[in-house]
């Protein structure tokens, strides 16, 4: 646990277009990512993605990490498990963000239970607290409770987080 890295966030992309909640993300990553001293990656698996890792990195990505394989071309359980599987096996992140899209909300529980790690569910608020645990707070009992959720004793720390929570940051330009 103590070798994991970087905060990292799926970005989707479907029908040629990344998901607004992707961008999102990548501008509350960003913040997750400076506060913990840490490289924001940005996760794009699909068929024919080049160009979206360039986007990715303008929107605030230190890096992106690209799956590009005909078979990932559209969303399919299996395909794109295998593929977040391997990569979190490979690169060991502290840190996934997954839009809490009809997608993200198949992927990121199962790629959270392979990984034997906690999810927390459609967050509201995300937080990194000072021994680099993320605060996920969601709404409970009907929204009247926020939620506090820590993963201090798992890694990575995931969570699916709904649209239009977060601002989408300024892209900036080369």
């Amino acid at each position: 646990m103590s070798d994991a890295r970087n905060v990292w966030v799926f970005i989707e992309v479907v029908r040629g277009k990344i998901k607004g909640v992707s961008l999102e993300l990548l501008g509350q990553g960003r913040k997750m990512a400076d506060d913990l001293g840490e490289k924001l990656v940005a996760i794009i698996p699909g068929n024919e993605i080049e160009d979206f890792a360039k986007m990715a990195i303008h929107y605030g990505a230190d890096e992106a990490i690209v799956v590009d394989q005909k078979e990932l071309k559209d969303y399919s359980t299996d395909g794109y498990t295998k593929a977040m599987c391997t990569l979190i096996k490979k690169y060991n992140p502290a840190v996934l963000l997954i839009g809490a899209t009809n997608n993200g909300r198949d992927l990121g529980p199962r790629v959270s239970s392979r990984m034997q790690t906690g999810l927390t569910a459609d967050c509201t608020i995300l937080d990194v607290q000072e021994n680099t645990d993320l605060d996920q707070i969601r709404p409970a009992f009907g929204g009247n409770i926020m939620a506090h959720i820590n993963t201090p004793n798992s890694r990575p720390q995931f969570a699916t987080v709904r649209y239009k929570i977060f601002n989408i940051p300024e892209k900036v330009e080369d």
